[in-house]
């Protein structure tokens, strides 16, 4: 039966491509639009677990946590480091995190900030950078594998988000690690302390854009302000003296500035008072990462729901296609069915043909789309990773067995329908 099959189906080679086609092109665009939509909710929402609150430069709340949670879009500015020191005084926190950006490695981007983001990371080779170790780097998966890069080599930065900028070729770091490949922009990205990123920027030409962003800085909530507002902590942490905050900003004034502070409190109640006392500052921007981000998955829904919506009218046409093929195909077997059917094999017998035929047809199908479709997406992370986009190719949902199983049943249901209609009429004729 199977070689009949076979050997029919290239006999209708035209049609059956036809019909190959309508249901990879059906389970394929369904299948793509489940898992890029579903990765893209699984990575933002795994990024706005580790920090509860995000302190930058006064602008827009999406570019900032897209900029400190996915390296991507540009920083909004800076603000000062004695920002983190102070935070870290008030013991209402566990991390503060800087993030410095502005150079680049090749098409990589480089982020200047402590140790600590990095803790959770599992290393392939090497060690983790140390906060106060200048010049030592850890890459990315990806930036090591794509620039043959291993601990010890050395490696030339570029002033700016792109390779066409100033190289920095007096201050090479040195990579000390490799991180294990996450499937995130964290497989892109070249971090190092945000010490190397000020020492590499020490020189007094590069050193003026950081004083022009210094004198825009106009802080409308004092130190002290601030202060006051996180005094009434579970710890019983007191404010900051006026000789205590002098002392701290003429230790650190040399240090620079960073871009943002990734902020993890010790309790809602730390959080509220933490988002209280910065809030009142109109130079800079307090956000809480998951909110941003839920905006931005409300948005990543939206789409998901049209290109769903544009699936289900493929699926349908798609449906229409293989029917009419179907309905033809057994049109033009009329005689060959006669002939079976004179020959004395029944009516059942000549409708499992034709469904090992299209069930034959349809599995095949599908597992191609299936093939297909994680293909596709290895090609789209290519484009996609530069807005802060990666996939993984080889991740499957469960769900997506039971998208291609749809898809093979409505490719095999126009036949099982038309063969049950012949055999009903051929049991009413031979009464």
């Amino acid at each position: 039966m199977l070689k009949f099959a076979l050997k029919h189906m290239f006999t209708k080679r035209a049609r059956m491509a036809l019909v190959a086609l309508s249901v990879i092109i059906s389970a394929t665009v369904g299948l793509l639009a489940y898992n890029v939509s579903s990765q893209i909710n699984d990575g933002i929402q795994a990024s706005a677990v580790y920090y509860d609150i995000i302190i930058g430069p006064a602008g827009s709340s999406t570019q900032l946590a897209m900029n400190t949670m996915f390296f991507t879009d540009k920083p909004l500015g800076t603000i000062s480091y004695d920002y983190v020191d102070e935070l870290m005084a008030t013991g209402l926190v566990n991390r503060a995190v800087p993030m410095t950006m502005g150079d680049s490695y090749n098409a990589s981007r480089v982020v200047g900030t402590a140790a600590e983001l990095l803790e959770d990371k599992a290393l392939k080779e090497g060690r983790l950078f140390e906060t106060d170790e200048l010049y030592a780097a850890v890459v990315g998966s990806k930036v090591a594998s794509q620039y043959s890069l291993e601990p010890g080599d050395t490696m030339i930065t570029s002033h700016g988000l792109s390779s066409a900028g100033t190289q920095h070729a007096a201050s090479p770091y040195t990579v000390v690690g490799i991180l294990e490949t996450t499937h995130t922009n964290y497989d892109n990205t070249v971090f190092t302390s945000y010490k190397t990123v000020w020492a590499v920027h020490g020189h007094e030409e590069e050193h003026g854009e950081h004083e022009e962003a210094e004198e825009t800085e106009t802080p409308a909530q004092t130190a002290q302000e601030r202060a006051d507002v996180m005094s009434h902590t579970a710890r019983g942490t007191t404010a900051q003296t006026h000789a205590e905050e002098d002392e701290d900003e003429e230790g650190h004034a040399h240090e620079g500035e960073v871009c943002a502070i990734l902020v993890k409190t010790k309790s809602p109640a730390a959080y509220s008072r933490i988002t209280d006392a910065y809030s009142g500052n109109s130079s800079l921007l307090v956000i809480n990462p998951a909110t941003v981000l839920r905006e931005v998955l409300s948005q990543v829904d939206t789409s998901t729901q049209i290109v769903y919506a544009l699936c289900a009218v493929i699926l349908v046409m798609n449906i229409l296609v293989i029917s009419v093929i179907t309905l033809l195909n057994l049109i033009d077997s009329k005689k060959e069915i006669t002939l079976m059917r004179t020959i004395g094999i029944s009516m059942k017998h000549v409708g499992e043909v034709y469904l090992v035929q299209n069930a034959l047809l349809g599995l095949v199908s599908t597992l191609v789309a299936l093939v297909l479709s994680h293909a596709s997406l290895a090609l789209i992370n290519t484009y996609t990773v530069g807005m802060g986009i990666v996939t993984d190719p080889y991740r499957i949902y469960p769900f997506e067995w039971l998208i291609a199983l749809t898809v093979f049943v409505i490719s095999v249901l126009p036949t099982m329908i038309s063969i049950g209609a012949m055999a009903r009429r051929d049991v009413i004729e031979s009464r």
